[in-house]
């Protein structure tokens, strides 16, 4: 699992330290490389380790050619999908597509989701968390799911 936010910088060439405590993450759960892809629901990188990743693209397998929709996702999401291992210096080459996409400058953020990561802009994870949530919007975690 895992959790927390942390800043760094990305540099010309499209590397950014994955944060030691999600690398620690990785290595505990076994996990050799990640996958980055676009995130569905904003202009941020999903990075899921191998696990989750397989377990995607079993799922991507089962569909049918012909389901427009469901095509229509992997084009836009699953497609963008980049395999990339870290460096020596822990470190993440981000493809130019994917920089593009989330619109990754300088300043970047990661923050741990439980069981995927996402990488935002700076800027862009500044005006997510400035967006308020309706009351009636908000998950309660601690109740039961029927």
């Amino acid at each position: 699992m895992f959790f927390g936010t942390y800043n760094h910088t990305i540099d010309a060439k499209g590397r950014t330290s994955l944060p030691a405590r999600l690398r620690e993450a990785l290595a505990a759960a076994g996990e050799p490389r990640i996958a980055l892809l676009r995130n569905p629901h904003s202009r941020s990188i999903l990075a899921l380790p191998q696990s989750v990743w397989t377990q995607l693209t079993r799922s991507v397998m089962t569909t049918s050619p012909f389901d427009a929709l469901t095509q229509r996702s992997v084009l836009k999401f699953v497609a963008s999908a980049h395999e990339v291992d870290l460096d020596v210096h822990g470190r993440v080459l981000v493809p130019p597509a994917l920089r593009d996409w989330a619109g990754l400058a300088k300043d970047v953020v990661w923050v741990g989701m439980g069981p995927h990561i996402q990488l935002f802009d700076q800027a862009a994870y500044e005006a997510e968390m400035a967006r308020e949530i309706a009351p009636g919007e908000v998950v309660d975690f601690f109740k039961a799911k029927a």
